[in-house]
């Protein structure tokens, strides 16, 4: 029962106390597995959801690590004696879910439209300042079986002659939602509007907090009842290997409330690709 809060694992750390939105405190673990870890005999988790505060606090020495640190502030922090910055490749992937079970985005041509809509480059510059790159595929780079797909270049002309090609030749409205309230998703959603606007498809955006994002997308019980329609969000294959990527995303048993399919995809070979790969350990057969 409550199986969140109540956790049993085998980590370096044991549970202290908690107040939610405020701290999580953890001592070490004197039956760790590990001789002679963890290093330190205490740590305080503080979630900091402005990203201003949580550069600001690793420059005073208030917190000794933060994840994540604002794009636009990396060059700062970089440059400060006081602070090691780490950024190298990572597994979390940002991107558009599209409400499949609806119109306009029941049709292939208008997701493919809203593709070649955007600038990925020049988002990874104006909402990352440049610590990001746009993705080749669903499976991340360096994640078994990551495969390159596309290109999808920066065309708006193809976008505009898709549209109509689906029947929207003076484009449509629709809303699009964030996952995040932060800086860098509301320049992210703030840079897609504009790209969609200039080939005619007006995004009312609205970046959710927290409670919101739950009642609204997550907690939804059937699909008919959704009212996502674009939703930008992330998501991380955290277990390193690439079902976790696909089948959280993908697969028609992940919809809301059970995990993130919130593209509301459903594709019966898909589902079997993705079945039948966890069935064998032959890597050939898997790819």
């Amino acid at each position: 029962k409550e199986i969140a809060f109540h956790p049993v694992g085998t980590g370096p750390f044991e549970f202290v106390e908690w107040k939610q939105t405020d701290y999580l405190k953890g001592k070490k673990f004197a039956g760790y597995w590990k001789t002679g870890y963890p290093k330190i005999d205490t740590i305080t988790w503080k979630p900091v959801v402005d990203n201003n505060t949580r550069s600001a606090v690793m420059q005073t020495g208030e917190a000794d690590f933060a994840f994540s640190i604002p794009f636009e502030q990396a060059a700062v922090l970089k440059a400060s004696p006081k602070v090691d910055l780490i950024d190298g490749p990572s597994i979390i992937q940002r991107y558009l879910s599209l409400n499949t079970m609806v119109k306009p985005f029941n049709d292939p041509k208008v997701r493919q439209a809203i593709n070649y809509a955007i600038n990925k480059e020049a988002l990874a510059k104006v909402a990352f300042a440049g610590y990001a790159v746009p993705s080749a595929g669903v499976v991340p780079p360096g994640v078994d079986y990551a495969e390159k797909l596309g290109p999808w270049p920066y065309n708006p002309a193809k976008a505009r002659e898709l549209l109509k090609e689906a029947g929207y030749p003076n484009g449509f409205e629709t809303t699009l939602w964030s996952a995040y309230n932060h800086t860098t998703a509301q320049k992210v959603i703030q840079f897609v509007q504009q790209q969609l606007q200039q080939v005619g498809i007006k995004a009312q955006v609205l970046a959710l907090e927290a409670g919101q994002r739950v009642e609204r997308v997550e907690s939804v019980a059937k699909p008919e009842d959704a009212g996502v329609r674009m939703y930008y969000v992330g998501w991380s294959s955290s277990t390193g290997e690439s079902d976790w990527a696909l089948r959280p995303l993908l697969a028609s048993e992940a919809m809301p409330p059970k995990l993130l399919n919130t593209a509301y995809y459903k594709n019966d070979q898909v589902d079997a690709d993705i079945a039948n790969a966890l069935r064998t350990t032959d890597r050939a057969e898997k790819a």
